[in-house]
């Protein structure tokens, strides 16, 4: 699962990160509001875990914006802001959890796995294709194709999540490489046109299209259409 760790100061944000990985946790990172909307609007995540004093934007206002736009995202929020009237207004803004700073990591990770599980029990997968006979779950990334689990490599499963992520508006070629670069480190220029070509191998061709001169997009399944 990846969790999204979202705060400036660069050495929390790494001891952050270490600590998630070491958890088993895929984790992303980010130090500004714009750079967390950015993934958030393009990466499949299971939660975030947000400081609220970023250099370009409070966090609260964030989750807002979120929100506004019908985001269930779960969201942790560490935050020095620890008075019972700071909290209450991080809750009222749709925050999931909040967490004062200085915190414990056990602590972090309990709450952390809560949300995520809570999430997890009333999500319901994504129907793609031109049937919804492909299930994709942006909990756990798991794919299924009618009664079957799909398996595909991490970098598959990677490269579909992010297509899912953005819900149908086109997702470029650099982005998507990008977004695998940890995986893939050595791909060539033409990596991403073999991945859909899996991809589409797979679960059929008409779950991912081509849209000329912005990349690919995934086709959500929208019944009676």
């Amino acid at each position: 699962m990846r969790i999204l760790v979202v705060d400036d100061e660069p050495a929390l944000r790494l001891g952050l990160c270490e600590q998630l990985q070491a958890a088993g946790f895929d984790v992303e990172s980010a130090g500004t509001a714009d750079e967390a909307d950015t993934w958030v609007r393009a990466a499949a995540l299971a939660a975030v875990v947000l400081d609220l004093g970023l250099p370009d934007g409070d966090g609260l206002d964030l989750i807002r914006r979120w929100r506004h736009r019908g985001l269930q995202l779960p969201v942790l929020v560490l935050s020095a802001r620890g008075t019972p009237d700071e909290r209450a207004d991080g809750l009222e803004a749709g925050a999931n959890d909040y967490l004062g700073k200085p915190f414990h990591g056990r602590e972090l990770l309990a709450r952390l796995r809560r949300l995520i599980q809570g999430s997890a029990s009333l999500h319901e997968p994504i129907a793609l294709g031109a049937v919804g006979d492909v299930l994709f779950d942006l909990v756990d990334e798991s794919v299924r194709q009618g009664d079957e689990a799909v398996r595909l490599s991490p970098t598959l499963r990677r490269v579909l999540g992010v297509l899912v992520a953005a819900r149908g508006r086109p997702v470029s070629k650099a982005y998507l490489m990008d977004q695998v670069r940890d995986l893939e480190a050595a791909a060539s220029d033409n990596a991403v046109e073999q991945w859909v070509r899996r991809l589409r191998q797979r679960l059929g061709a008409a779950t991912i299209v081509t849209v000329p001169g912005q990349g690919y997009a995934v086709t959500l399944f929208r019944p009676g259409s």
